[in-house]
C-alpha cells in the first residue's frame, strides 16, 4: 500500500469514525426536539426521557454495526472472559472510579485558590446532582428510579456501543491500537463537556478504550463503567430520594467509605491491567503458534496434492 493509499484508507476511518459520533448526536437532539414538540418537562420526568433517548441511540448503534461489520470481522466484538478477565476488570473499575475521585478532590482544593475554577466545579455538582434544578416534590419516585436504572445500565450500554465498539472499532481498522485507544479517548471527554468532565472522561476513556484492546470483548469496558455509574452517580442519587428516609449522615459516611476503598484500590488495578496484558500476550501467542501450524499443514497438503498428481511426474504420457 502506497504513502497516498495508506493516508486515504486511514482518513476514511477517521470520517468513518467521526460519522459514528455524528449519529449519536444527531440522535440525542432528535430525541430532545420530540421531547420539546410534546412540551414534556424534562426536568421532572429526566428518567423518562433519558431511557428513551438510550433506546433510540442503541438502535441507531445497532445498524451501524450490523452495515459496517465484515465477514470474520465485526464491527463491535463480544468475545467470551475468563472468570479472571472479570475479576480483574471489577478491580479495575474501582481503580478508575479511584482516579476520578483523586481528581475531583484535587480540583476541588484548586478550586479553593482559583475562583473560575470554583464556579466550574460548582456547575459540574449541579450537573451531576439529579435534583439540583428540580425540587423533588415534583418529580415522580417511578421516574426517579426510572433514571438511576438508565444512568446505571443503559447509559453505560450505548456510550460503550458508540465509542469503544462504533468509534474505537472503526479506528483499529486503520491505526495501530495505542492511536486508537488516544482517539477514542479524546472524542470520549469532548463530548462529555469541556470544563471539569473532559479530564476525568478522557482518563476514564483511555482506560475503557485500553480494556476493551486486551480483552477483545465489549463486555470488559460495559462492566468497567456500569461499575463507576453505580457508585459514582447512581447510588448516591438513591440514596438521596427523600421518599425513601434515608438519613444524610448514613448517605455520607456510605459514601466517604466507598471513596476511600476505591482510591485505595487504584495501585491494585494497575497490576489488574498488568494481568490482561498477560493474557492477551499469551492467547496471541497461542493464536500465532495456531497459525503457523495451519500454514504449515496446508503446505504439506498442496505438496501431497504435487506428489500425487500425474501431470506433475510425468506418468501420463508414457502410454502408447
Amino acid at each position: 500500500m502506497s504513502f497516498w493509499q495508506k493516508a486515504l484508507f486511514r482518513s476514511s476511518a477517521v470520517l468513518k469514525a467521526a460519522l459514528g459520533l455524528v449519529v449519536f448526536l444527531a440522535v440525542e437532539y432528535a430525541a430532545l426536539f420530540i421531547f420539546e414538540y410534546l412540551r414534556i418537562d424534562r426536568e421532572i420526568y429526566k428518567g423518562t426521557c433519558n431511557s428513551i433517548t438510550c433506546v433510540l441511540m442503541f438502535l441507531a448503534v445497532f445498524i451501524i454495526h450490523k452495515v459496517c461489520s465484515r465477514k470474520n470481522d465485526p464491527l463491535i466484538r463480544i468475545g467470551k472472559l475468563a472468570p479472571g478477565q472479570v475479576l480483574a476488570l471489577v478491580i479495575t473499575g474501582l481503580g478508575m472510579l479511584g482516579v476520578v475521585v483523586t481528581y475531583l478532590a484535587v480540583a476541588n482544593a484548586i478550586a479553593e485558590r482559583f475562583q473560575p475554577l470554583d464556579q466550574a466545579i460548582s456547575d459540574y455538582r449541579d450537573s451531576v446532582n439529579r435534583f439540583s434544578n428540580t425540587p423533588q416534590t415534583v418529580i415522580p419516585v417511578w421516574d426517579t428510579l426510572l433514571y438511576v436504572f438508565t444512568l446505571c445500565f443503559l447509559v453505560p450500554l450505548t456510550e460503550e456501543m458508540t465509542f469503544r465498539g462504533v468509534v474505537f472499532g472503526q479506528l483499529r481498522r486503520a491505526f495501530g491500537p495505542t492511536a486508537s485507544v488516544i482517539l477514542s479517548a479524546i472524542g470520549f471527554g469532548i463530548l462529555h463537556g469541556l470544563t471539569v468532565h473532559i479530564g476525568y472522561a478522557l482518563a476514564c476513556g483511555l482506560i475503557l478504550a485500553t480494556c476493551y484492546y486486551l480483552t477483545d470483548s465489549l463486555i470488559a469496558p460495559l462492566i468497567l463503567h456500569t461499575i463507576f455509574n453505580i457508585l459514582g452517580s447512581g447510588l448516591p442519587t438513591l440514596l438521596s430520594v427523600e421518599y425513601f428516609g434515608i438519613p444524610s449522615t448514613f448517605t455520607s459516611t456510605l459514601m466517604l467509605w466507598i471513596n476511600t476503598v476505591v482510591t485505595l484500590f487504584m495501585p491494585v488495578s494497575v497490576l489488574a491491567i498488568a494481568y490482561l496484558v498477560s493474557v492477551k500476550r499469551k492467547k496471541d501467542k497461542e493464536a500465532a503458534a495456531l497459525k503457523e501450524t495451519a500454514v504449515a499443514a496446508d503446505s504439506v497438503q498442496r505438496e501431497d496434492i504435487q506428489d500425487n498428481d500425474p501431470a506433475t511426474t510425468g506418468d501420463s504420457g508414457a502410454a502408447s
